[in-house]
């Protein structure tokens, strides 16, 4: 049986932030899996090193750099690390997030707004930036697949700040989309669902699982494979066509 040529990803170098568990690791792997060199980022070197073993393991290159993206500079550092091993950028998974406290958001503080803001859509957006303007300068282009949540197209009681930061990741990939269609550069998002992290105390708790199941069509949590599945395509020449797309991997959360 042939392979299909455009899954590959062959000779590609891909950066993955967030990149030492759960989601970022799920990916790491698969885009190691289609052939790319693979550069894990996050706070946590020990995590990322074992990622990196993963990557290895399954016969790709790979780096493992502490990056915080809150920090400009660690962004920086981090593309020129991956251009510097590996000669160019071809993919950018701007997974790096984090979670806020469930609370109705009369109870929300501004201080936990502000880390919120900082990680997931400044964060996000510093990372989209720094991976597009190398891109733009080389004459392969590249793909940044931003990790946005079924909540930055709709809402959950009791998240205002992930929805709203979550809103905004979505908005600017559309933005950059757009802005660079015609140079190459393609920007699409993906809409997670409820994901199993690699150690989910939702799935222990019983008012949890009747919620995530009782909206959920297929009645289940995702797995970070499955988004990483869902990124490898993205990201390889078979989405060629698509940009500015945001892609739903919920298990039909939103077809409702």
């Amino acid at each position: 049986m042939a392979e299909i040529p455009e899954f590959s990803l062959s000779g590609m170098t891909a950066v993955v932030t967030g990149g030492g568990r759960s989601i970022g690791r799920g990916t790491a792997v698969v885009l190691a899996e289609a052939g790319a060199n693979v550069v894990v980022a996050g706070r946590d070197r020990s995590t990322l090193n074992a990622v990196a073993q993963e990557v290895s393991g399954v016969g790709a290159k790979a780096l493992a750099i502490p990056c915080d993206v809150r920090k400009d500079e660690d962004i920086s550092s981090l593309i020129a690390a991956a251009v510097s091993s590996f000669g160019q950028l071809d993919i950018m998974v701007a997974n790096a997030g984090i979670f806020q406290k469930w609370a109705s958001s009369e109870h929300f503080s501004l201080s936990e707004w502000e880390d919120i803001y900082a990680t997931n859509l400044r964060g996000a957006m510093m990372t989209c930036m720094a991976a597009g303007r190398q891109m733009l300068q080389q004459e392969s282009g590249g793909s940044i697949i931003t990790i946005s949540s079924i909540q930055g197209v709709t809402s959950i009681e009791g998240t205002m700040a992930y929805t709203a930061a979550k809103h905004g990741v979505i908005g600017m990939t559309k933005t950059l989309a757009v802005d660079w269609a015609t140079r190459n550069v393609r920007v699409n998002a993906i809409a997670p669902g409820f994901i199993a992290r690699d150690d989910e105390p939702l799935m222990r708790d019983e008012t949890a699982i009747k919620f995530v199941k009782g909206r959920t069509p297929m009645q289940r949590w995702g797995t970070p494979r499955e988004i990483g599945l869902t990124v490898c395509f993205l990201a390889s020449p078979a989405a060629s066509y698509i940009t500015g797309a945001v892609l739903a991997v919920d298990g039909g959360w939103l077809a409702h």
